[in-house]
């Protein structure tokens, strides 16, 4: 009987934990389901955050073509300088201008005085050569010469840039619309402001880069002969006649210099020797003089 007494209570008392910890279970689901919920957004969260971190890796790691050459071609900024001189400033400002029209290009910046006029002209990268074989037509070349820049992998990584940072706009933008917390749409929502901005500064930096590329700079120079002006009249140099004035006086004194030395090193032995000859014959000496006085005897 007490046998079974004791099975009995030994099952109560099972049946009893099982029920407590079921109830526990359930208690414990419930008090955590949120927290995993939270949990859950702010792993979205913080997986958009490494979104710009992953871009930037997979940029980094991104691979040139097989056989080690740019994806496309070639990408080339080309500057041109030029002195012409010319006999009348308006006529050669007129001829610079259908110069630079006739090739679809642009004055951007002009400065002119009394005896010369300086233009920046931007011409088409395809007609640069072209333009730049035409240019003695405006008046008489005086120099020319060409330069070239490649930024053909600044321009592709500027390029490749851009489109990540695109991308990566997109996926946050997606992760702000699931978003359900607070503060995980206010971590979104600067992140995307940040990439806007970014966006925005990169969309410039190419701009102003696809503009030197389309369209190549020529500085050209027109300026009249030395010493005259838009009218005509032929200035004298007063330069040129100053620097003759001190010209002249240096040589006059070089020359002095020189007439000092030759009398120093040729004059002063040929007087010295004269008067030798003079004291042996004629002075105390006297030897021309004795034997001229025998002679007379």
């Amino acid at each position: 009987m007490k046998h079974l007494l004791r099975k009995s209570a030994a099952a109560l008392v099972a049946a009893f934990l099982f029920i407590s910890c079921g109830k526990n279970q359930a208690v414990k689901t419930e008090m955590f389901a949120p927290m995993a919920k939270t949990m859950k957004m702010s792993a979205r969260a913080d997986s958009a955050m490494n979104v710009m971190q992953d871009m930037a890796f997979e940029e980094s790691t991104e691979l040139p073509s097989e056989s080690g050459q740019p994806r496309q071609d070639r990408k080339l900024i080309y500057t041109g300088n030029l002195t012409i001189e010319v006999s009348n400033l308006s006529d050669s400002k007129s001829s610079v201008e259908s110069w630079i029209k006739k090739f679809g290009g642009y004055i951007s910046d002009s400065f002119e005085n009394t005896s010369s006029i300086r233009i920046t002209a931007k011409i088409p990268s395809g007609s640069f050569s072209q333009a730049m074989q035409e240019c003695g037509q405006i008046g008489k070349l005086k120099s020319k010469n060409i330069n070239s820049s490649d930024v053909t992998e600044q321009f592709y990584d500027l390029d490749t840039r851009l489109s990540t940072r695109k991308v990566l706009l997109e996926r946050l933008k997606k992760y702000l619309s699931e978003a359900k917390d607070m503060q995980d749409m206010l971590k979104i929502e600067t992140k995307i402001n940040d990439v806007t901005s970014e966006l925005e500064r990169m969309q410039g930096q190419m701009n102003r880069l696809k503009s030197q590329i389309d369209y190549s700079t020529i500085y050209v120079t027109a300026e009249l002969p030395v010493n005259q002006n838009e009218s005509g009249f032929v200035m004298p140099d007063t330069n040129s006649q100053l620097r003759q004035f001190f010209a002249n006086i240096l040589n006059f004194f070089v020359k002095f210099i020189f007439t000092a030395l030759y009398i120093v090193i040729f004059g002063v032995p040929s007087v010295l020797f004269l008067m030798l000859i003079y004291w042996l014959g004629f002075g105390k000496v006297g030897l021309l003089r004795k034997l001229f006085a025998r002679i007379r005897k």
